[in-house]
């Protein structure tokens, strides 16, 4: 994937966990009252719509509904 332009160019590559959920917005906030924190809100991209999140202790993650023509 492509870094964002939002991005600035000195960041080095990494990756990131992304796990599939039905509806993104709803995981969401299951997280959330879980204790994960938001680092980046429900977003709308190209396969569908994901969010960027951390657990309690800081771990980063990411959650995924596919939209209904991806999903296999």
């Amino acid at each position: 994937m492509a870094k964002p332009p939002t991005m600035p160019p000195n960041t080095p590559s990494f990756w990131g966990v992304y796990f599939a959920v039905e509806d993104t917005d709803a995981a969401l906030t299951k997280a959330q009252d879980l204790g994960a924190s938001v680092l980046m809100a429900a977003t709308d991209i190209e396969p569908g719509r994901f969010a960027v999140l951390s657990d309690p202790v800081g771990a980063m993650f990411n959650i995924l509904a596919l939209k209904p023509e991806l999903r296999a």
